[in-house]
């Protein structure tokens, strides 16, 4: 797969993309948060009065104070679980299943649920905008306990060069009177397009160097764009092969790809257990984590 050139602009970042999903104009990243949280329950031992933990994002939250994760923990009759929420954009699925294996390890919770969702097509994004087919609604949830013992290491970075950052902003509608997407500023800035596409292989490649007898099976990468994970992939020295990921069928759910990845694959029978999977993202303002995990 060699051979893979560092894009010249950030078009060809979007790329890979045939089908998409997208919520209708009743449905709300909140609804789609409980049924993905009902479905993980269905699929486990445990009641939602088994939950002590409840940790995610749900994008947009209706309410700046009083997110909407906790509006999900009323509809699942969670009442024994506490509530977390937490944004670290595309990163955040990783973030929180990091967060929910260490709290789990150290004796505090003991049954954490995991719901990432988004309905950011047209609540977010300009819809003028020609890259806009990229992205796609959707949400993925999963339920995480003291049996799991599932995690191996993980790395995570910020990168702190102010051009990456902004870079990798969208801003709050209700402040710009004025929906967004994510683009790069300057738009010419080929150092700070490197940036975004070495950094999130760099923290990924640390990780992995610092365990190099561990053999990875699979990889579960953020899917803004195939190129982009082919390039990743390449200079990380894995086969494409080992890739999985749904972005020909869902395209970039943001924050909802990797879990809605993993059940896909799971469903599909691909993931078997004691594999190594290598969870990578970037995120928002320049902050990257990968994270291995024995499936």
């Amino acid at each position: 797969m060699g051979g893979n050139a560092l894009f010249e602009s950030m078009d060809e970042y979007f790329s890979g993309y045939e089908e998409r999903r997208h919520a209708s104009a009743v449905e709300t990243a909140l609804m789609m948060a409980v049924e993905a949280a009902k479905d993980a329950l269905a699929n486990s031992k445990y009641t939602a009065m088994d939950i002590d933990l409840i940790i995610g994002i749900i994008q947009p939250s209706r309410n700046v104070y009083g997110d909407d994760l906790n509006l999900m923990q009323h509809e699942l009759g969670a009442w024994n679980a506490s509530v977390l929420p937490i944004n670290t954009a595309c990163s955040s699925f990783i973030t929180a299943l990091n967060m929910a294996d260490s709290l789990i390890s150290t004796g505090k919770n003991k049954v954490v649920l995991i719901v990432t969702s988004t309905d950011w097509v047209h609540t977010m994004l300009d819809t003028t905008k020609p890259n806009f087919a990229f992205a796609g609604d959707g949400a993925g949830a999963v339920i995480l306990d003291a049996s799991s013992e599932s995690f191996i290491d993980k790395h995570e970075l910020n990168n702190t060069k102010p051009e990456v950052f902004n870079a990798l902003v969208m801003k709050n509608a209700q402040f710009t009177q004025q929906k967004e997407f994510f683009t790069v500023r300057p738009p010419e800035g080929r150092t700070t397009i490197k940036d975004l596409i070495l950094f999130p292989m760099s923290v990924a490649k640390t990780l992995l160097d610092r365990n190099p007898s561990l053999a990875v099976d699979k990889v579960i990468m953020h899917q803004s764009g195939l190129k982009m994970m082919q390039v990743w992939a390449d200079k990380l020295e894995i086969s494409e092969d080992k890739i999985r990921h749904t972005i020909g069928l869902y395209a970039n759910m943001t924050v909802a790809n990797i879990p809605v990845t993993l059940d896909y694959w799971r469903k599909k029978g691909d993931l078997q257990r004691g594999e190594k999977i290598l969870f990578m993202a970037p995120s928002a303002g320049g902050y990257s984590i990968a994270m291995l995990w024995e499936y």
